[in-house]
């Protein structure tokens, strides 16, 4: 009896799968079954730009400053955390695919290349090229500054400190493919803290301070680092008004002068056949008269009767400081 119940449930059980089987068949398209050829696939998108962010570096100038304050400072200023915040801040731009710092220290090593030696542009390309990154980008602080001013309060024993940390990072891109260095550029912070003691004692930097430093400073190299891989284009002109593909964060201040330049025949290298990238023909300068969410505005300075879309904008001058208005005088009013 049981040998005849699981017979007949296995008739069941392939009768219910070819029904199945014809159904799918009957809704599936033609190349699924085999009477024609697939569609094409989709075309893939623009792909994220590879970057591989070597660590920062203190230059011999810096390491060599005298000072009780500096050396003090600069033992708790380290290049490490320096770079893995960078990194972190250029990841969250979701405009690049940044290498592993693992990856990157195991290939230097395997090839016994310093850090200090990628500052030579033949070699970072050699690096990068090791390592499948479409840009190097390599940092060294040149100017690391701290400023103690003590001052007594009067009419108290106590003493006030002020402490001014600067630091300035020169960095630069270089793209592996074409060799071409595609920013050469600085950036900057200033921190400055002020506290009330007993008497004069060694000077220290709150470590939220040093975070912050650090921090201001990779915000500023971010902007630079995208301005130098993705510049800014124009990608509508209406109405006398250009639309450009830059908006809150990314860099773009109202007032901000920009040059235009459209793209004109393709550089190619005689001997290799190489791409060294495509001339530039400026068009015109525009200023930015609003900076929106996701985009922003800019209006033509002189005569631009077209800008086409693509075409590369690069800052020409800083936007300008806006006018106070006068405050009103206190004291006597005079007749």
């Amino acid at each position: 009896m049981n040998t005849t119940r699981t017979t007949e449930g296995n008739i069941v059980t392939k009768l219910l799968t070819r029904v199945a089987l014809v159904a799918l068949l009957a809704v599936a398209p033609a190349w699924a079954q085999g009477t024609e050829t697939p569609p094409p696939a989709p075309p893939p998108g623009p792909s994220k730009a590879s970057l591989a962010v070597m660590p920062f570096t203190f230059s011999a100038a810096v390491l060599e400053q005298k000072g009780d304050d500096v050396q003090v400072v600069l033992k708790q200023f380290e290049t490490s955390a320096l770079t893995n915040k960078f990194i972190t801040a250029l990841v969250n731009t979701r405009k690049f695919d940044v290498v592993e710092r693992s990856r990157i220290d195991t290939i230097l090593a395997e090839h016994q290349m310093t850090q200090s030696g990628l500052m030579d542009t033949a070699r970072a390309v050699q690096a990068g090229k090791m390592i499948g990154a479409d840009y190097m980008l390599m940092g060294e602080v040149t100017v690391f500054a701290i400023t103690v001013t003590w001052r007594p309060i009067p009419n108290t024993s106590k003493w006030s400190r002020e402490i001014i940390a600067q630091i300035i990072v020169d960095m630069r891109i270089v793209e592996t493919k074409t060799s071409k260095i595609v920013s050469a550029d600085k950036g900057e912070a200033r921190e400055t803290g002020r506290s009330l003691h007993d008497q004069q004692v060694v000077t220290e930097i709150p470590v939220d301070s040093i975070d912050h430093l650090q921090r201001q400073l990779c915000d500023t190299l971010t902007i630079k680092t995208i301005d130098g891989v993705y510049p800014i284009r124009c990608i509508g002109f209406s109405g006398g008004v250009v639309s450009l593909n830059r908006g809150a964060g990314g860099g773009l201040e109202v007032g901000q002068i920009l040059e235009v330049f459209s793209e004109g025949q393709e550089m190619l290298d005689p001997d290799t056949g190489d791409s060294l990238g495509f001339e530039e023909i400026k068009i015109g300068t525009i200023r930015v008269s609003e900076v929106l969410p996701r985009f922003s505005k800019a209006v033509p300075v002189g005569d631009m009767t077209a800008v086409p879309n693509g075409a590369v904008c690069r800052k020409s001058a800083p936007a300008p400081v806006q006018a106070q208005p006068d405050q009103p005088k206190r004291g006597p009013k005079w007749k």
